[in-house]
């Protein structure tokens, strides 16, 4: 983002005429020098560059959003577990474990 920096400088005068306006607060702004102006385009610059940004984010969140939305719902109380492999390979190889530990355990009980 571009470099914050002061409002433009503004000079304000009364309007030729009385002091005092019909509504006594008639007033003309001018900015005062072409680095003010520069200023002001780069600030606009700026927060227009920045809106475009937040508008790319915004529109990323919301694809994630739909995203996490099509997922099916979770019991906050209980655990929800995914798996990357097919899940009868699996409970195959979990089995296979579970038959080498029995053997193991069978082994030492034995003595052998």
């Amino acid at each position: 983002m571009a470099e914050q920096s002061e409002p433009p400088e503004i000079d304000r005068e009364r309007e030729s005429g009385d002091e005092t306006s019909e509504a006594g607060t008639s007033e003309r702004v001018s900015l005062k020098g072409m680095a003010s102006l520069e200023r002001l385009r780069d600030r606009v610059e700026a927060a227009a560059s920045e809106m475009e940004r937040l508008r790319e984010e915004n529109e990323t969140l919301l694809q994630r959003v739909k995203k996490l939305e099509t997922r099916p719902d979770v019991d906050p109380r209980g655990t929800f577990l995914s798996l990357d492999h097919d899940p009868e390979e699996l409970k195959r190889k979990i089995a296979s474990f579970i038959d080498a530990i029995d053997s193991y355990l069978e082994k030492e009980r034995s003595g052998t």
